[in-house]
């Protein structure tokens, strides 16, 4: 528990809850948000359990209001440069962390949308909680693809979403998708990488990448994709480069995936 964040002035849902060993927090006021929130997560954690074959990790859920936000438990500044939904391992056991109010450049977060923000931390927490190793060194959105993946599979399973959830921000930016001469979008899924100078936006604009790539896949390929690509996915290794992590997500999709992934003007 972080000594910094002002866990007194917070209240304790008193149930014992039905996932994974954990406390509950919240501001005054917001109980309601707080049971919204765990029934989401457990409702959640049931499905990727049965999808990924593990438990349900141990953690605690920790509601943030906003004059509190700086304070709340974090390893990297990062987690609450913007507030939105976070995993930590801040904490002991670890927390995620869900702010009462979300940053406005997330668009309007309806609750379709905060639900999709909360599966999405919580899939990170399943795959850390994973014992199998990581690649050491590699691209980015070898992780983001499967957060993104399982995310919106749980708001489509769990929720009745069809397609993306994000879709105010779609409307807001759709000429991320328009190609350029070499065929292939200004962004992409393969070339995006985050740097100290990083935008906020630019980041988003890569999220909705990330966003679209995965209702495609889940248009056209199986839920069970994902954990076949971990299986050969997450083995040691000191680096996997992009082409190598493409191999793998092509072998997983199945037969004749490779020309469709690169046929993708976004990927």
């Amino acid at each position: 528990m972080s000594t910094d964040f002002p866990y007194e002035r917070y209240i304790t849902l008193a149930e014992p809850q039905a996932q994974a060993r954990r406390a509950v927090y919240y501001p005054a006021g917001e109980e309601e948000l707080a049971r919204w929130v765990v029934q989401k997560i457990d409702r959640a954690a049931q499905e990727l359990s049965r999808l990924l074959e593990r438990p349900c990790p141990e953690m605690d859920i920790l509601l943030v209001a906003p004059a509190d936000w700086e304070l709340a438990p974090h390893e990297d500044p990062e987690e609450i440069s913007a507030s939105q939904p976070y995993w930590t391992d801040a904490t002991s056991p670890p927390s995620l962390v869900v702010p009462v109010e979300v940053e406005a450049i997330f668009g309007e977060v309806t609750q379709e949308k905060l639900a999709f923000f909360l599966y999405h931390e919580l899939a990170l927490a399943f795959l850390e909680d994973d014992p199998r190793p990581w690649p050491e060194d590699i691209p980015l959105w070898a992780d983001e693809w499967q957060l993104k993946f399982a995310a919106l599979w749980l708001t489509h399973t769990l929720d009745g979403q069809q397609d993306v959830v994000s879709k105010d921000l779609f409307e807001q930016y759709t000429d991320i998708f328009e190609p350029e001469p070499d065929g292939k979008t200004p962004v992409t899924v393969r070339g995006f990488d985050w740097f100290e100078d990083t935008t906020l936006e630019e980041y988003l604009v890569y999220e909705l990448l990330l966003e679209r790539f995965a209702a495609e896949l889940l248009a056209h390929y199986e839920p069970a994709t994902l954990p076949r690509f971990l299986k050969h996915y997450r083995v040691e290794r000191d680096t996997l480069l992009s082409d190598e992590v493409t191999a793998i997500l092509a072998r997983s999709l199945g037969p004749g995936a490779a020309n469709w992934l690169e046929s993708l003007v976004y990927f």
